[in-house]
Formats: structure tokens, sequence, C-alpha cells
């Protein structure tokens, strides 16, 4: 079960960040893995909150069904959930001031296939940190000049 944290420092302020990264309908923004909602999500994320996302891992599409663990507005999200190819996933996000105008965005995965045993799964690791890495990216360039 592999379990990735990556981080990236972002110009722009924490606020700004929270606004972008727990905001449903702008999860296509900036994570890379988010091909679309097979639900509508709320408006906005609440504890309890369920929330149905198709997402794409080297050419294999699994829609998971997440639940809202945790909320603290603006720094921290944990989503879990479980997957149409029995996966299942827990999702942390974090972003921490780091001064008026940046931040540090963290992410945090831990999850769970049958597709991860054998060969395919340092592969599947691998593409998932590079996904993360990705989404990190695009949040940094979505947010200049935010």
């Amino acid at each position: 079960m592999p379990e990735i944290t990556t981080s990236r420092e972002i110009d722009a302020d924490q606020a700004t960040a929270w606004a972008l990264v727990s905001h449903p309908q702008r999860f296509a923004d900036w994570n890379t893995l988010h091909l679309r909602w097979d639900e509508e999500p709320p408006a906005e994320l609440t504890i309890g909150a369920h929330v149905v996302d198709v997402v794409k891992i080297k050419g294999i599409v699994d829609t998971i069904a997440f639940t809202v663990d945790e909320i603290r507005h603006p720094e921290f999200l944990s989503l879990s959930g479980s997957g149409s190819t029995g996966s299942t996933v827990v999702l942390d996000v974090t972003v921490t001031e780091q001064s008026p105008v940046r931040c540090v965005v963290t992410l945090h995965i831990v999850f769970t296939s049958s597709v991860l045993f054998g060969p395919l799964g340092k592969v599947i690791e691998k593409a998932f940190r590079k996904q993360l890495d990705a989404s990190l990216d695009k949040l940094a360039a979505a947010l200049v000049g935010a």
C-alpha cells in the first residue's frame, strides 16, 4: 500500500490556496488525477459530505466514492473513499501559512488496490508520486497572480 507525501511552496496566501483546493468545482483546475465528477458535488465541502470522483492513473480509470472525514478551514481537508476497482484511498490536503503571501501545500495519499501486487505496484506508486507533484505544479500555476 503506497503512502506518498509531497509538498510545494506556493506564491499565494493561505486563504487563496485553500479556496482553490477545498472547492469541489475547482478540482479540475489543479488536481491532475481528477477527470470529472460522477455526481454533482456539493457547493462546499463539510464533514460527512459525499463526492464521487472519476480519476485516472496510468490508464486505469477508477470511480471513487469519497467522504469528507475532516475539514479545518483554511488548513486541512481529509477525504477517504473506496473505488470501483476495489481500491481504497485516503487523501489529505494541508495548506500551511509561511508568510502573508506564501504557503506550503502538502498532499498525502494512502492507496490500496489489488493492482498494487506484483511489478505493476511499483509502476503505479511512481505514477502516483508523479501525478501528485504535477498537481502541485498545476496548483502553483493556477494561483499565479491570484
